[in-house]
């Protein structure tokens, strides 16, 4: 028996989410198979370059179930099913996972205006009452509730998969890079003026002191230099 939580291959995920998500949000009511697959090969290319684990897109799909709860009579429009999939894997993602993707990045994955994107995340959130917790026995409810999704599935395309070879993976974003690294300079360039603007208050805190102290002395040896000589004066021949 093949479990989803042993299934790795991206195609057979992408299949499985293309399926699985118009099953919780309600197909179209003129549902075309180019609409399908399409929607088949976005969630290839964004399984592919994002390398997410089977867990967040489980737990994704839980939100968008939880969202259809909340709004039963919502009907499904024409792209409705890339923004929602997108967006639950955005928080799914953030909340599974320590190394996680920008938004600008998810942007660039799903060509989805960021803009767009921040506001279908605060909303998503907003429905979900900002409880995105899943705790461990549901999970695995909702997993087996899965499993009977995907299985069909897995089936169908392991048997293709006997008979023709492989398409060879896309490359995958590396995150460690692109995102960390622009993280990493924006909080050193901070750094650097907090380091800056430190420096400069220190000299400038030592040249008026060092100016004081000048002003100070000096004004101690013109009062010395004039109190000696007056005094010295009428023992002068």
């Amino acid at each position: 028996m093949i479990s989803l939580l042993s299934c790795s291959n991206t195609n057979q995920l992408a299949d499985f989410c293309a399926l699985a998500v118009p099953s919780i949000w309600g197909p179209l009511k003129q549902q075309s198979m180019k609409r399908t697959i399409a929607f088949k090969q976005f969630c290839q290319k964004v399984i592919k370059a994002t390398q997410i684990s089977y867990a967040c897109i489980v737990l994704g799909l839980y939100y968008i179930h939880r969202l259809r709860s909340a709004y039963p009579y919502i009907h499904a429009s024409i792209g409705s099913e890339i923004r929602l999939f997108t967006t639950a894997l955005v928080l799914a993602n953030k909340y599974l996972d320590d190394n996680t993707f920008t938004n600008k990045t998810w942007s660039e994955v799903s060509s989805i205006p960021i803009s767009e994107l921040n506001i279908m995340e605060m909303e998503f959130l907003s429905a979900l009452h900002y409880n995105i917790h899943l705790p461990h026995d549901q999970y695995f409810q909702w997993v087996g509730q899965c499993q009977q999704w995907i299985l069909p599935t897995i089936m169908q395309i392991k048997a293709q998969t006997n008979s023709t070879p492989t398409s060879p993976l896309t490359p995958t974003m590396k995150r460690s890079y692109q995102d960390t690294v622009d993280d990493h300079y924006q909080t050193q360039l901070v750094f650097f003026y907090i380091v800056i603007n430190i420096i400069n208050i220190i000299i400038f805190f030592l040249s008026t002191s060092f100016l004081l102290f000048s002003c100070f002395f000096g004004f101690l040896g013109s009062y010395a230099c004039f109190f000696t000589g007056n005094k010295g004066a009428p023992f002068r021949n």
